[in-house]
């Protein structure tokens, strides 16, 4: 049977029909497009983009004051992961000897270093905490904090004796600073498992006491992981999908926050990186990203206050994290020295008003 033709007026009221469906759609395209670009952009911006430019190329030589404070942090590194070890609730012994020896060290700096009891279990630990006065906003309170705790099976020079070893020198180093806000520098207790999270985890008992007192902490820093360097290529790892956006060699310090605190770590990284000779990058990540909260930073979040980290990314990074190998020969204490005295640099120009 032959087809009946269809007539002229029809084919054309189809066609124009087949091209506002094709316009309709190649416009609902474009709009999902320009939605999805809109959400990177702006993703980008929120999360990735950072003040300043990290530092590249060769850093300029110590000399000798670098060369004697790259020395003061390995004795530090030394002393508490290999004379002290394993520093934990189930070597309280260790772990009072490495309260006793940050606190010597703060004297020893001219400081009046107090503790504060963080009952666990049967027995009882301290934070140790020295305050530099402010001035003009002496009100508003800066603290820098790293744990001296160490987890079971490990000498703990990475994790987190550098950390300490920096919050030690910092102290020496501001000793004569003029600062407008206080600047507290705490030695924090029982950051590992299984006391993270737990009210034995002693900067979460600092941040609640300080929340209860009404403290105007205005920015916490936690020193976590800082002395495990290397440039080769491959040698950084990352969350997903993280790795498309940074470095493949671990050669930096992070800068790590919550949405909520990207102010500070902008201020931070600004700051640094005006002064470093010291590769950085920078992250402010939504709370999806778990790896964030991973130190003590995140108990002055759960008190409502703006808290950052700086680390060198610990397993993303050091192969040695949490092992009996995470041993103070295997750091690299030029590039800790470099980091302290641009730290240093940063921490007077955030306590300023």
């Amino acid at each position: 049977m032959q087809a009946k033709r269809m007539p002229g007026w029809q084919k054309r009221g189809e066609g124009r029909a087949s091209k506002r469906r094709r316009f309709f759609l190649a416009t609902l395209l474009g709009i999902f497009t320009l939605l999805a670009l809109t959400a990177l952009t702006g993703g980008y911006w929120l999360m990735l983009s950072m003040p300043g430019s990290s530092f590249r190329g060769e850093p300029a030589p110590l000399g000798a004051r670098g060369e004697a404070l790259s020395e003061r942090l390995h004795t530090h590194v030394r002393t508490l992961s290999g004379e002290i070890g394993e520093r934990h609730y189930w070597r309280p012994e260790a772990l009072e000897a490495a309260g006793d020896y940050i606190e010597r060290a703060f004297l020893g700096a001219g400081h009046r270093p107090r503790r504060q009891a963080v009952p666990t279990g049967s027995r009882t630990f301290h934070n140790i905490e020295v305050v530099l006065p402010g001035g003009e906003l002496a009100d508003e309170v800066l603290v820098v904090g790293a744990h001296y705790d160490t987890t079971r099976g490990s000498p703990g020079a990475d994790d987190n004796a550098s950390g300490v070893a920096v919050l030690i020198e910092l102290g020496n180093l501001l000793q004569d600073a003029g600062l407008d806000r206080s600047l507290h520098l705490v030695a924090f207790v029982n950051e590992e498992v299984p006391f993270f999270a737990s009210k034995s985890m002693g900067s979460l008992q600092y941040a609640r006491q300080a929340k209860a007192e009404e403290r105007d902490i205005v920015g916490m820093i936690s020193l976590e992981m800082l002395g495990y360097y290397t440039d080769a290529p491959g040698s950084q790892a990352y969350p997903f999908p993280l790795s498309h956006f940074y470095p493949d060699s671990g050669d930096f310090l992070a800068f790590v926050s919550n949405l909520a605190s990207r102010s500070l770590l902008h201020r931070a990284i600004g700051a640094f990186r005006h002064h470093a000779e010291v590769p950085s990058e920078g992250l402010v990540a939504p709370p999806q990203f778990g790896d964030i909260r991973r130190s003590d930073h995140w108990a002055f979040w759960e008190a409502g206050y703006p808290a950052m980290m700086l680390t060198d990314t610990a397993n993303f990074r050091n192969p040695y994290y949490h092992g009996p190998e995470d041993t103070h020969d295997r750091l690299d204490y030029p590039t800790l020295a470099r980091l302290t005295e641009s730290l240093a640099a940063t921490l007077e120009a955030l306590a300023m008003r």
